[in-house]
């Protein structure tokens, strides 16, 4: 019965020292200590980085190392998230660069419903958009109403 009371007591201790690690973690993500944003904003929250990049994921059908270095082995971390190692980092944010510009340019002055131009506009869940659809063939089309 000691025994189980000590087990169970250590259990609860691991677990209460990790949700204060993980809260310490977020707290401490959330302060604007992001390493190398170059273009999403330094006062991202952790929250709202996550969402972000699982975004980019969705519209690109890729995981997180498709733009981020990997730590080598045995590191706390497995993602060297600051680095710019890979160059399709740099490419996503020329991307980014470029969808926003399309947005406030462009897509902001003829769109009166609100919608704009994001990753899967054109990409649909490939790393490199798929090309558009042949035109439909000329026999196919119905023929001209007559007058």
């Amino acid at each position: 019965m000691r025994m189980r009371f000590v087990a169970v007591t250590a259990a609860v201790l691991l677990a209460a020292c990790a949700a204060i690690r993980q809260q310490k973690q977020e707290i401490r993500a959330d302060t604007g200590e992001f390493k190398n944003l170059k273009v999403l904003p330094q006062n991202i929250t952790h929250d709202e980085l996550v969402a972000t990049m699982r975004g980019f994921t969705r519209a690109l059908g890729t995981r997180c190392d498709h733009c981020h270095a990997e730590n080598p082995p045995g590191s706390k971390e497995r993602m060297d998230f600051a680095s710019d190692k890979k160059p399709e980092k740099n490419v996503a944010r020329t991307m980014l660069r470029m969808t926003r510009a399309v947005n406030a340019d462009y897509i902001a002055h003829v769109n009166e419903h609100g919608q704009t131009v994001t990753c899967i506009t054109c990409h649909l869940g490939h790393t490199v958009p798929p090309p558009p659809p042949a035109p439909p063939s000329q026999e196919a089309a119905p023929a001209p109403p007559k007058s």
